[in-house]
């Protein structure tokens, strides 16, 4: 039982009564039967050595004398992480019972090791050729009861490897040095208690001649630290050395001279690639003490253990890591935040989108990821925050071919805000740096927009005509141009555009508004003798939810009460009142109401129509003042919400720590409540041209009521309270506007 963790046989010895045996210093000497210097599994030889694995590998070994009745038993793993990272868990067992007696000898080891291999740019300029390793160890024994049972023991090594070369040419080199119970373990005894010694061990290893040829050595100065008091001599030298000579590159013979003092014979077998291990060795090794000595101790002896490699390298699993932090994390995260803005919940999106643009600054999407980034941002409204991340990115990603992109998101944030010449500025840009764009569609679609707003009606129809079917912009554009046209006085051209509109089939609510109002466009375009009834089509063929569908009914009505059809005009008129109860059209429906009556000679109810006109118009325009002075100023532009948008734009370029998710969350309630506040601000926006119009038409619809209020009565002062019709000239005058 000489061997490294079998420190006890001379307690063992001296508990069950076999007298007492002196000091022996080689009795504490390292297991070279289940691992040497050079193979990975054996941290407690140096624990610098693991360092060397390059790949999950677990070892496990049986040592026997020829009875049997004395042995031990090794189990080994290792573990690399990373490429400098090595961990190692050892358990040796030994145990035996005495002949004639119920006692047992129990001696377990328990190592956990760990390797650093020194990285480039260490302190001091150690290379990565240089690794340290330390072991933690706990000895549990029981020497037959003798001691009341199972005690405990505590260790530490410390070790040092140099690998100075690895190559074709040269071959592999490592030297190493370890200091064995560098913390020496505590063992108690019947009569006291000793320490486990501490040892010095230097090791060579060298493998060589196209991996035929292995040279393995060491030598363990022991008790480096002699106490006197323990007995014996200390710092004794025991050498050991091996050669292996692989006849085949799956088979070597192996010659040892062990550290107990007697020549080791072997055999080594390997295979590789097997389905479930990458590699596996099986070693066999045979002697007997009595080759050297007359002290049989042991007799012949005999060792087996099996050593396999499995999963993947080092450097397999670095590359995966790799593969997945440079492409699949960040095409997760990519696809993450790409759901998130197709979910239309642009402010997590923005964020996702941020870690994309942070922590991926290399993936093939990261301009992309600020594109749409920005795009979540002016989604939410918050123009200022999408401006700085298209600004950034165009600074960032000089080789994109999103940059034409990123101008033109730019340039419609300046459309969107009034900022007409930045707008006008960048467009020009755009066209000179990027003529063949995708997106110069898209920037020429917003600058005619501009014209056309700043009644540059030929500018704009020049911008828009060239925009094609296909282009998500055409309707738009050909509406712009079918108005601008009408400006312009040219009706037919303004027909053929609106027709243009008409005849598209819309994909979406947006584009079925749009052929909505292209519709009522041309109702009024062919408003009139002898086009009344193709009018009335138009007009009919506006959809019941739109948004321009009571504008249709006014139409209709009017339609109908041109052609002297005052019932079909009442009943569009009653139309517009019961299905579009708060429209702006309602005020004008009354009108027709009263002239419907007016004419039918029902002058009590026309009497009372044209009240309602003028109460209906008064009250409307009035509220729409007060509206007009409550959202008078636009909260997207207010200080607070610049202050909203700069702290999102910031944590969107911070990666989700812990406290970066807290400030997210604590900034979404400011930011919900300013929101509510601008989004009130554009409804009321996407309102205001039909709010002006009313405007504008009320002077002339409390005029006529006033105007046919007072020709009813005067006709009922004349006639004396009998009924007289009115004469063909009271429908002079009344046209559609």
């Amino acid at each position: 039982m000489n061997h490294r963790i079998a420190f006890l046989p001379i307690l063992a010895l001296t508990a069950i009564g076999f007298g007492d045996m002196p000091y022996k210093p080689n009795a504490y000497q390292q297991n070279d039967w289940f691992a040497e210097f050079g193979e990975n599994l054996g941290s407690y030889v140096n624990p610098a050595s693991i360092a060397e694995a390059d790949q999950i590998e677990v070892g496990a070994g049986v040592y026997r004398t020829l009875s049997g009745k004395a042995g031990q038993e090794f189990v080994s793993a290792v573990h690399p992480f990373g490429y400098n990272h090595t961990v190692a868990l050892t358990y040796f067992e030994n145990g035996s019972d005495i002949e004639g007696s119920n006692a047992s000898y129990l001696e377990n080891a328990y190592i956990l090791g760990y390797a650093l291999r020194m990285p480039w740019g260490a302190p001091g300029g150690i290379s990565h050729k240089v690794a340290l390793g330390v072991n933690a160890t706990i000895f549990q024994y029981d020497p037959f009861g003798a001691l009341g049972g199972v005690q405990y023991a505590y260790g530490a090594d410390v070790g040092l490897v140099y690998n100075p070369f690895t190559a074709s040419s040269m071959g592999q080199l490592l030297l190493g040095v370890a200091v064995q119970n560098a913390l020496q373990p505590k063992v108690k005894t019947t009569t006291g208690s000793y320490h486990i010694p501490r040892n010095l061990n230097a090791s060579l290893f060298w493998r060589g001649f196209n991996r035929k040829l292995e040279l393995a050595g060491s030598a363990s100065v022991l008790d480096i630290t002699h106490e006197s008091t323990e007995g014996g001599k200390g710092n004794q030298i025991v050498p050991t050395g091996r050669i292996t000579w692989y006849v085949q590159p799956w088979a070597g013979l192996k010659l040892k001279y062990s550290k107990q003092g007697y020549p080791v014979g072997g055999i080594t077998l390997n295979v590789q690639r097997l389905n479930l291990f990458r590699y596996l060795q099986i070693d066999v090794d045979m002697s007997h003490d009595a080759l050297t000595s007359d002290n049989q101790e042991r007799g012949f002896v005999w060792n087996v253990r099996a050593t396999t490699r499995l999963g993947p390298t080092r450097e397999e699993r670095i590359g995966d890591a790799r593969y997945r932090r440079l492409l699949i994390e960040p095409e997760e995260a990519y696809r993450k935040a790409m759901q998130l803005y197709l979910a239309r919940k642009f402010l997590p999106a923005a964020y996702a989108f941020g870690v994309v643009t942070s922590k991926y600054p290399t993936f093939h999407l990261v301009d992309q990821a600020a594109f749409y980034k920005g795009k979540a941002f002016e989604s939410l409204r918050m123009n200022d925050a999408a401006q700085t991340v298209y600004e950034d990115a165009l600074r960032k990603f000089t080789d994109s071919d999103l940059r034409p992109k990123y101008m033109f998101q730019i340039m419609n944030i300046y459309y969107k805000e009034g900022k007409y010449d930045d707008a006008s500025r960048l467009h020009q840009q755009l066209v000179n740096l990027y003529p063949e764009s995708d997106v110069k569609a898209d920037a020429d679609y917003v600058m005619g927009q501009i014209k056309y707003l700043k009644r540059d009606y030929n500018g704009a129809i020049a911008l828009l005509s060239p925009i094609v079917p296909g282009n998500g912009n055409y309707p738009y554009a050909r509406y712009t141009m079918g108005v601008s046209y009408a400006g312009s006085g040219k009706m037919s051209e303004a027909e053929a555009a609106f027709q243009n509109v008409a005849e598209l089939k819309p994909s979406n609510s947006a584009g079925q508004e749009m052929k909505d109002a292209a519709m009522v466009k041309l109702g009024h375009i062919n408003f009139g003798k002898p086009m009344m009834k193709k009018a009335a089509e138009y007009y009919v063929s506006v959809s019941t939810n739109s948004p321009h569908y009571d504008e249709a009914l006014l139409g209709l009505a009017w339609a109908f009460l041109k052609e002297k059809n005052f019932k079909g005009a009442a009943d569009y008129a009653n139309a517009i009142i019961s299905k579009t109860p708060n429209s702006l059209q309602v005020p004008e429906a009354h009108l027709l109401l009263g002239y419907c009556a007016f004419f039918a000679q029902n002058y009590d109810q026309a009497l009372s129509e044209f009240d309602k006109v003028v109460d209906l118009a008064e009250k409307k325009a009035s509220s729409i003042q007060d509206m007009k002075k409550q959202r008078g100023k636009n909260p997207a532009n207010s200080p607070e919400y610049a202050a909203v948008q700069k702290e999102a734009e910031e944590l969107s370029d911070q990666l989700p720590t812990d406290r970066v998710v807290e400030k997210q969350a604590q900034l979404r309630s400011k930011f919900d409540a300013v929101y509510a506040k601008v989004e009130k601000y554009y409804e009321f926006q996407r309102d205001a041209e039909r709010y002006e119009k009313f405007l504008q038409d009320k002077t002339r619809i409390v005029k006529d009521a006033k105007f046919t209020k007072a020709t009813v009565i005067n006709i009922k002062a004349g006639s004396g309270g009998k009924k007289s019709g009115p004469s063909q000239q009271d429908l002079k005058g009344l046209e559609v506007e």
